[in-house]
């Protein structure tokens, strides 16, 4: 398919924090692919200050207004997980293709019920952006050449104090994105899914074996501790554990990661990625850097495969396997409502 010889037009559902990150994406792919035209938000002068700064040449706060009156090509959405269902089903209407930012909705089932509805009518892509991560991509890199081995394990996990009072009294966590006060499905659903879609690309489908998971900060209404055993289809042992409530770590933090595997092992601590074995190697990394390059990572394979038609990495169904992994590890930690042992 031959590449279009005007860039895409998009416009962005929500200009929330991490819309910032979403329009540097979008400035990255370059003008001559893609023009955020249009942004978004219920709150007007959100969307006004985020059109100021990115240039952006129209504002709405009506959906139905901006989808109908822009002659768009592409919707990138980055609104409230809740929202999420209303405006793909509103863009495939309109028959424009979407990049949604995860989880595609609020619950498994309702993800499911999703993705049927839209199949066949537009291109829809998720949004899951830590695997893109240039970290990750090298380590994708060294498994598939073989230099790891089969893999024997894989450790994965989160420590940070984003929930707990700093010197000034005020939780980082809920200062950088206050929803989180109130999800009841919060660590899991919210953070440790990227560390699930992350493990589950680099090692392979999973199953989820247990879990445990825990509300200890009050002030928030869903957990901020869990710890996830899964296992791949040959039964390597795969675990994914975090906490944003841990005393002396930094409010964010990098993850922690160990791959062991029958020729090499691989271990990344926050931006330090090393190679152990018969051909060591290290690379470190910039970690706000880094951060950016997993949405410019993921605009840019959006942009390339509407102008290709290759499928999407991080299409309905992949993300749908996360998000079933996601699901039963809330059942087997004995979660299945909105209510967390304390």
């Amino acid at each position: 398919m031959a590449r279009r010889s005007t860039p895409i037009r998009v416009a962005l559902a929500g200009a929330g924090m991490i819309s910032h990150y979403h329009l540097i994406g979008w400035r990255n792919a370059g003008a001559g692919r893609a023009k955020v035209v249009a942004v978004y938000d219920l709150d007007r002068q959100r969307a006004e200050a985020r059109a100021r700064e990115f240039g952006i040449p129209k504002v709405y706060d009506r959906p139905e207004a901006m989808l109908d009156q822009e002659k768009l090509d592409a919707l990138d959405v980055a609104s409230p997980r809740e929202t999420h269902a209303f405006w793909v089903e509103a863009a495939a209407a309109r028959g424009i293709d979407v990049l949604c930012q995860k989880p595609m909705t609020p619950t498994l089932s309702e993800s499911e019920t999703l993705a049927r509805k839209v199949a066949g009518k537009i291109r829809l892509m998720v949004h899951e952006n830590w695997r893109f991560r240039p970290w990750y991509r090298e380590i994708k890199k060294w498994i598939e050449a073989g230099e790891i081995g089969d893999i024997t394990a894989c450790e994965m996990a989160l420590l940070s104090s984003g929930l707990l009072p700093d010197a000034n009294g005020k939780r980082p966590a809920l200062v950088r994105q206050p929803f989180m006060a109130e999800e009841p499905r919060m660590l899991i659903a919210e953070t440790l899914i990227h560390h699930i879609d992350t493990v589950r690309w680099l090692v392979g489908p999973l199953r989820v074996v247990s879990a445990r998971a825990a509300r200890t900060v009050p002030e928030i209404k869903g957990e901020s501790l869990a710890t996830i055993l899964m296992e791949t289809a040959a039964g390597v042992p795969v675990t994914v554990m975090g906490t944003m409530a841990a005393p002396g770590f930094p409010s964010r933090t990098g993850d922690r990661l160990d791959l062991i595997g029958r020729t090499a092992s691989v271990t990344l601590a926050a931006t330090d990625l090393h190679l152990l074995g018969p051909k060591p190697r290290h690379q470190s990394y910039d970690h706000d850097a880094g951060y950016q390059a997993s949405f410019d990572g993921v605009i840019a394979h959006f942009v390339d495969c509407l102008a290709t038609g290759a499928p999407f990495e991080t299409d309905p169904a992949d993300n749908l396997e996360t998000l079933r992994l996601v699901e039963h590890a809330y059942w087997a930690a004995g979660i299945h409502g909105p209510t967390v042992r304390q």
